[in-house]
């Protein structure tokens, strides 16, 4: 499927909007058997489809983080009602924390570990998208919250994960293709959610599309976008068909083009 509007231009041949089987959760190859999951923002979108999938993937468990106790309890009993799911498999937990507080992440991730282990795969999802409008006339506060969440969360997140991850534990991302868009020819009045999603990944569709990606992602599988900036439409099978000269070059990276950073 070709890339849709907005003058997209896809790094493989095959653009997905729907999840596709070579990336489907139960498949053995992607198995994350013994691993233990946690995931930030992971009450709603993304972040439950993040955890659903990884639950169907075998997971040890799975572990999702939100500010809001009645979200993160609802989509507890959503993920042990999924296809697939195995009780005896896969414990999931949850724990209120606030990534744009330092003390909530951690406390919250230390929480995690004290009940199943340090985290194996750790995917920094939570952001928000607030309102939309110019740079110029643009409320201040506003935008504020909008960094205080998308990218000193991510910093927090990062912080508070690194010293409770098990050895070989991989850390993932969410951001937005939007990040690479020029607001003024493409989409006007985001420059606030492009531009804190762009400086959260210099720190590091259908929802269920990205997240059996990321479950891909995680897989030995994509072990060569170690370091790498791809989107979820992207066709997995054509980016391993290149793995060799995607790890060995400067593709996929956040870079300054014409420059050798």
């Amino acid at each position: 499927m070709a890339a849709p509007s907005l003058n997209l231009v896809s790094f493989t041949k095959t653009w997905h909007s729907e999840p596709y089987p070579f990336i489907s959760p139960p498949r053995p190859e992607l198995s994350a058997t013994g691993k233990n999951v946690v995931i930030t923002g992971g009450g709603s979108g993304i972040g439950k489809a993040i955890a659903i999938a990884f639950a169907q993937a075998g997971a040890k468990s799975v572990a999702i983080i939100g500010r809001r106790l009645d979200r993160l309890e609802a989509t507890v009993e959503e993920i042990k009602a999924a296809d697939g799911y195995v009780a005896t498999t896969t414990q999931v937990l949850f724990e209120t924390g606030d990534i744009t507080k330092f003390a909530s992440i951690s406390s919250a991730l230390q929480k995690i570990v004290d009940k199943v282990g340090l985290i194996d795969i750790f995917a920094s999802n939570a952001g928000v998208l607030r309102a939309q409008g110019p740079v110029v006339g643009y409320d201040e506060s506003e935008l504020r919250e909008i960094f205080e969440t998308n990218v000193l969360g991510a910093f927090n997140s990062l912080q508070a994960f690194a010293p409770l991850a098990a050895p070989n534990a991989k850390l993932f991302n969410t951001s937005s293709g939007i990040a690479h868009f020029a607001p003024k020819a493409n989409l006007p009045g985001v420059f606030s959610y492009a531009a804190t999603k762009a400086a959260a990944v210099k720190i590091i569709y259908t929802v269920e599309l990205p997240a059996h990606f990321l479950v891909w992602l995680a897989s030995d599988e994509a072990n060569f976008l170690k370091g790498k900036f791809v989107w979820a439409n992207w066709d997995a099978q054509e980016l391993m068909a290149r793995a060799d000269e995607i790890q060995q070059s400067m593709l996929l990276r956040v870079s300054l083009n014409g420059v050798d950073m």
